[in-house]
Protein backbone atom coordinates (compact mmCIF):
# COMPACT_ATOMS: atom_id res chain seq x y z
CA UNK A 1 0.00 0.00 0.00
CA UNK A 2 1.25 3.35 -0.62
CA UNK A 3 2.08 6.24 2.02
CA UNK A 4 -1.53 8.12 0.18
CA UNK A 5 -3.45 5.36 0.32
CA UNK A 6 -2.42 4.39 3.81
CA UNK A 7 -3.27 7.65 4.92
CA UNK A 8 -6.26 7.90 2.74
CA UNK A 9 -7.64 4.30 4.93
CA UNK A 10 -6.65 6.23 8.40
CA UNK A 11 -8.70 9.40 6.89
CA UNK A 12 -12.17 7.12 7.02
CA UNK A 13 -11.29 5.71 9.89
CA UNK A 14 -10.78 8.76 11.30
CA UNK A 15 -14.25 9.66 10.26
CA UNK A 16 -15.35 6.48 11.77
CA UNK A 17 -13.75 7.01 14.95
CA UNK A 18 -14.80 10.78 15.51
CA UNK A 19 -18.75 10.35 14.41
CA UNK A 20 -18.77 7.60 16.74
CA UNK A 21 -17.84 9.80 19.35
CA UNK A 22 -18.98 13.15 18.38
CA UNK A 23 -20.62 15.51 21.28
CA UNK A 24 -21.37 19.49 21.24
CA UNK A 25 -20.00 18.99 24.85
CA UNK A 26 -16.49 18.39 23.20
CA UNK A 27 -16.17 22.07 21.65
CA UNK A 28 -14.91 24.80 23.25
CA UNK A 29 -15.05 28.15 20.79
CA UNK A 30 -12.20 30.72 22.19
CA UNK A 31 -10.67 28.52 24.52
CA UNK A 32 -8.17 26.53 21.95
CA UNK A 33 -7.65 26.07 18.25
CA UNK A 34 -10.29 23.50 16.99
CA UNK A 35 -11.52 22.35 13.53
CA UNK A 36 -14.47 20.63 12.96
CA UNK A 37 -14.54 19.47 9.50
CA UNK A 38 -16.74 17.29 7.35
CA UNK A 39 -16.05 14.14 4.65
CA UNK A 40 -18.16 13.14 1.82
CA UNK A 41 -17.85 11.71 -1.06
CA UNK A 42 -15.83 14.51 -3.09
CA UNK A 43 -13.83 15.35 -0.01
CA UNK A 44 -12.38 11.23 -0.36
CA UNK A 45 -12.03 12.43 -3.79
CA UNK A 46 -9.85 15.04 -2.58
CA UNK A 47 -7.96 13.68 0.05
CA UNK A 48 -7.31 11.06 -2.50
CA UNK A 49 -5.73 13.70 -4.89
CA UNK A 50 -4.70 16.50 -2.52
CA UNK A 51 -1.75 15.77 0.01
CA UNK A 52 -2.44 19.27 1.62
CA UNK A 53 -6.37 18.47 1.86
CA UNK A 54 -5.72 15.14 3.00
CA UNK A 55 -3.06 16.15 5.73
CA UNK A 56 -5.39 19.36 6.98
CA UNK A 57 -8.56 16.25 7.66
CA UNK A 58 -6.42 14.22 8.91
CA UNK A 59 -5.04 16.55 11.23
CA UNK A 60 -7.96 18.24 12.53
CA UNK A 61 -9.67 17.96 16.08
CA UNK A 62 -13.10 16.83 14.35
CA UNK A 63 -13.64 14.68 11.26
CA UNK A 64 -17.57 13.52 10.56
CA UNK A 65 -19.39 11.90 8.45
CA UNK A 66 -21.05 13.73 5.77
CA UNK A 67 -23.87 11.66 3.37
CA UNK A 68 -24.78 8.03 2.09
CA UNK A 69 -22.07 7.25 -0.23
CA UNK A 70 -19.76 7.89 2.45
CA UNK A 71 -22.00 5.63 4.15
CA UNK A 72 -21.66 3.30 1.63
CA UNK A 73 -17.72 3.18 0.92
CA UNK A 74 -17.19 2.97 5.01
CA UNK A 75 -19.17 -0.42 4.75
CA UNK A 76 -17.56 -1.48 1.88
CA UNK A 77 -14.17 -1.19 4.19
CA UNK A 78 -16.10 -3.18 6.52
CA UNK A 79 -15.67 -0.13 9.36
CA UNK A 80 -18.68 0.49 11.58
CA UNK A 81 -22.16 2.72 10.72
CA UNK A 82 -22.25 6.10 11.62
CA UNK A 83 -24.60 8.59 12.62
CA UNK A 84 -24.90 10.83 9.57
CA UNK A 85 -23.62 14.13 11.03
CA UNK A 86 -23.73 16.61 7.65
CA UNK A 87 -22.93 20.16 8.21
CA UNK A 88 -26.58 22.00 7.12
CA UNK A 89 -28.15 20.14 9.57
CA UNK A 90 -24.85 20.06 12.44
CA UNK A 91 -23.75 23.57 11.92
CA UNK A 92 -26.93 25.60 13.68
CA UNK A 93 -26.66 23.19 16.71
CA UNK A 94 -23.18 23.97 17.45
CA UNK A 95 -24.28 27.81 16.87
CA UNK A 96 -27.10 27.77 18.75
CA UNK A 97 -25.02 25.78 21.86
CA UNK A 98 -22.40 28.89 21.92
CA UNK A 99 -25.27 31.83 21.06
CA UNK A 100 -22.98 34.85 22.83
CA UNK A 101 -20.08 33.48 21.21
CA UNK A 102 -18.38 35.92 18.59
CA UNK A 103 -19.01 34.51 15.15
CA UNK A 104 -18.00 35.41 11.70
CA UNK A 105 -19.15 33.25 8.55
CA UNK A 106 -16.68 34.19 5.34
CA UNK A 107 -17.58 32.57 2.28
CA UNK A 108 -20.65 32.22 -0.47
CA UNK A 109 -21.57 35.64 -2.30
CA UNK A 110 -22.59 38.79 -0.65
CA UNK A 111 -26.39 38.46 -1.28
CA UNK A 112 -26.38 34.87 0.36
CA UNK A 113 -24.63 36.43 3.63
CA UNK A 114 -27.12 39.42 3.39
CA UNK A 115 -30.01 36.83 3.94
CA UNK A 116 -27.95 34.47 6.48
CA UNK A 117 -27.13 37.91 8.82
CA UNK A 118 -30.85 38.62 9.26
CA UNK A 119 -31.06 35.59 10.08
CA UNK A 120 -28.51 34.86 12.59
CA UNK A 121 -29.40 37.83 14.18
CA UNK A 122 -33.17 36.36 14.53
CA UNK A 123 -31.63 33.66 16.05
CA UNK A 124 -30.09 35.68 18.65
CA UNK A 125 -26.37 35.69 17.34
CA UNK A 126 -25.69 39.20 18.52
CA UNK A 127 -22.30 38.89 18.41
CA UNK A 128 -21.94 38.49 14.88
CA UNK A 129 -18.10 40.19 14.27
CA UNK A 130 -18.15 39.55 10.48
CA UNK A 131 -19.36 38.43 7.14
CA UNK A 132 -17.20 38.20 3.89
CA UNK A 133 -17.83 36.72 1.34
CA UNK A 134 -15.41 33.78 -0.54
CA UNK A 135 -13.75 35.46 -3.66
CA UNK A 136 -10.74 37.42 -1.44
CA UNK A 137 -7.08 36.02 -1.46
CA UNK A 138 -5.93 33.61 1.18
CA UNK A 139 -4.25 36.52 2.47
CA UNK A 140 -6.96 38.80 3.19
CA UNK A 141 -8.44 36.43 5.54
CA UNK A 142 -5.26 35.51 7.27
CA UNK A 143 -4.88 39.66 8.25
CA UNK A 144 -8.87 39.05 9.09
CA UNK A 145 -8.72 36.56 11.32
CA UNK A 146 -5.20 37.90 13.18
CA UNK A 147 -7.54 40.86 13.67
CA UNK A 148 -10.76 39.62 15.11
CA UNK A 149 -9.86 36.61 16.42
CA UNK A 150 -13.72 35.03 16.62
CA UNK A 151 -14.67 32.85 18.78
CA UNK A 152 -16.56 30.77 15.82
CA UNK A 153 -15.38 31.26 12.87
CA UNK A 154 -17.83 28.90 9.77
CA UNK A 155 -16.17 28.74 6.03
CA UNK A 156 -18.12 28.34 3.78
CA UNK A 157 -15.85 28.14 0.27
CA UNK A 158 -16.35 24.87 -0.63
CA UNK A 159 -13.71 21.79 -0.68
CA UNK A 160 -10.46 21.54 -0.80
CA UNK A 161 -10.23 26.06 -0.30
CA UNK A 162 -11.84 25.88 3.07
CA UNK A 163 -9.78 23.22 4.80
CA UNK A 164 -6.51 24.39 3.66
CA UNK A 165 -7.27 28.27 4.73
CA UNK A 166 -8.69 26.40 7.94
CA UNK A 167 -5.04 25.64 8.21
CA UNK A 168 -3.79 28.66 7.36
CA UNK A 169 -5.28 30.19 9.73
CA UNK A 170 -4.50 28.17 12.67
CA UNK A 171 -1.10 27.80 11.78
CA UNK A 172 -1.25 31.63 12.24
CA UNK A 173 -1.53 31.41 16.28
CA UNK A 174 -5.55 31.35 16.00
CA UNK A 175 -7.44 29.77 19.23
CA UNK A 176 -11.15 29.64 18.15
CA UNK A 177 -13.43 27.29 16.40
CA UNK A 178 -13.41 26.81 12.86
CA UNK A 179 -16.46 24.61 10.95
CA UNK A 180 -15.53 24.00 7.24
CA UNK A 181 -19.14 24.60 6.42
CA UNK A 182 -19.32 24.02 2.66
CA UNK A 183 -22.97 25.30 1.36
CA UNK A 184 -23.97 25.56 5.00
CA UNK A 185 -24.63 29.43 4.25
CA UNK A 186 -26.24 29.20 1.15
CA UNK A 187 -28.71 26.93 2.54
CA UNK A 188 -29.24 28.47 6.08
CA UNK A 189 -29.99 31.65 4.65
CA UNK A 190 -32.75 30.15 2.14
CA UNK A 191 -30.69 31.76 -0.55
CA UNK A 192 -30.71 28.13 -2.02
CA UNK A 193 -33.91 26.27 -0.36
CA UNK A 194 -33.58 22.94 0.93
CA UNK A 195 -35.04 19.05 -0.26
CA UNK A 196 -38.71 18.55 1.39
CA UNK A 197 -38.32 16.74 4.52
CA UNK A 198 -39.65 13.26 2.62
CA UNK A 199 -36.51 14.01 0.10
CA UNK A 200 -34.57 14.40 3.58
CA UNK A 201 -35.40 11.02 4.89
CA UNK A 202 -35.34 8.91 1.80
CA UNK A 203 -31.83 10.46 1.72
CA UNK A 204 -32.39 11.61 -1.35
CA UNK A 205 -31.45 15.85 -1.17
CA UNK A 206 -28.47 14.86 -3.52
CA UNK A 207 -30.65 14.26 -6.52
CA UNK A 208 -32.98 17.39 -4.99
CA UNK A 209 -29.39 19.44 -5.28
CA UNK A 210 -28.29 17.94 -8.80
CA UNK A 211 -31.76 18.73 -10.13
CA UNK A 212 -31.34 22.71 -9.11
CA UNK A 213 -27.78 23.22 -10.16
CA UNK A 214 -27.16 20.40 -13.11
CA UNK A 215 -24.15 22.96 -14.49
CA UNK A 216 -22.13 23.26 -11.34
CA UNK A 217 -23.15 19.90 -9.64
CA UNK A 218 -23.10 17.32 -12.44
CA UNK A 219 -19.54 16.06 -12.49
CA UNK A 220 -20.00 15.64 -8.98
CA UNK A 221 -22.57 13.74 -9.18
CA UNK A 222 -21.66 10.97 -11.99
CA UNK A 223 -18.27 10.64 -13.17
CA UNK A 224 -16.69 11.86 -9.67
CA UNK A 225 -18.88 9.32 -8.02
CA UNK A 226 -17.08 6.87 -10.48
CA UNK A 227 -13.68 7.97 -8.58
CA UNK A 228 -14.65 7.93 -5.42
CA UNK A 229 -15.91 3.91 -5.90
CA UNK A 230 -12.75 3.34 -7.06
CA UNK A 231 -10.83 4.39 -4.58
CA UNK A 232 -12.75 2.42 -2.17
CA UNK A 233 -12.69 -0.97 -4.50
CA UNK A 234 -8.77 0.00 -4.50
CA UNK A 235 -8.57 0.62 -0.29
CA UNK A 236 -10.79 -2.67 -0.03
CA UNK A 237 -8.46 -4.90 -1.51
CA UNK A 238 -5.46 -3.48 0.84
CA UNK A 239 -6.87 -2.79 4.01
Amino acid sequence: MTQADAELLEVLRKVERDSLAWSLDQLHPGKGAQRLMFLNAHGVNCAAENTGFRQQVLHSEFLLRDGVGLAKGMQRLGLRETENLNGTDLIPKVLAHHRSARLAVWGSSEEALEKLGVRLREEGHDALVSLEHGFHEDAFYVEKYRALQPDILVLCMGMPRQELLAGKLLSDKGDGLIICGGGWANFHSGHIPRAPLWVQRLRLEWLHRLSREPLRLGRRYTIDIVRYFMHIRRLSRRA
